[in-house]
């Protein structure tokens, strides 16, 4: 959830009532002049609720004791092995190379996985640590929209859920992530992400094109 104004305003408004409260119960005497520097203080917050939501969360001299959320932004290469049988063959897909991209603030997380055939988005999600505590876990329900062009001969829209492992020495810059996922269609299978480039792509063509001039 994203720090709104509204919410900023609430929680000062409940601490200048209690505070004030406290103040006329030890006999102290206030008066609305000290009220005066509330819209300042409101807009200050503002900046900082901004300041983390977009920029402070994910500044390494601030992880592990102030901010615990991995950041995983950027464009990751995927190996993705699926379920899925070929009804042709009676033969299980081979692997496929895809890529995931990663946009990231401190409330929000959008997972953007691009197959040659394919496109997933995530439409809900959860952050949690991992249950041995040396890394993160996220937990995603995501929907999928083949090109138009396959659908109705090979693979219709669907939606699934995924699960990712963090892994690297660094807990909040991880250098892997392994994981799975299930489908409506009753199909499964794993994922292993094993780069990462920080531009962030949004097509396939591109996503190729970046991680292949990054590996040269």
């Amino acid at each position: 959830m994203t720090v709104t104004r509204l919410h900023i305003v609430l929680v000062l408004l409940l601490a200048v009532v209690v505070w004030a409260a406290v103040l006329l119960i030890q006999g102290t005497p206030i008066s609305i002049e000290h009220a005066a520097p509330f819209s300042i203080v409101v807009g200050f917050l503002g900046l900082v609720a901004l300041a983390v939501e977009h920029v402070l969360w994910r500044q390494r001299w601030l992880h592990g004791w102030l901010f615990c959320r991995p950041d995983l932004r950027g464009t990751w290469l995927v190996e993705l092995q699926s379920s899925y049988v070929d009804p042709a063959t009676k033969i299980r897909i081979a692997p496929i190379t895809c890529y995931m991209g990663v946009t990231q603030t401190f409330s929000k997380l959008q997972l953007h996985l691009m197959t040659p055939e394919s496109e997933s988005w995530l439409i809900a999600h959860a952050v949690t640590k991992s249950p041995s505590e040396d890394g993160y876990q996220v937990f995603g329900v995501y929907s999928n929209k083949p090109n138009v062009h396959l659908r109705t001969l090979r693979s219709e829209m669907h939606f699934g859920s995924i699960i990712l492992d963090a892994h690297g020495p660094h807990k909040l810059r991880p250098d892997t992530m392994t994981g799975e996922y299930f489908t409506d269609r009753l199909t499964k299978g794993s994922l292993l992400l094993s780069r990462r480039i920080t531009a962030h792509k949004t097509r396939f063509a591109d996503a190729v094109a970046a991680l292949e001039d990054s590996a040269a």
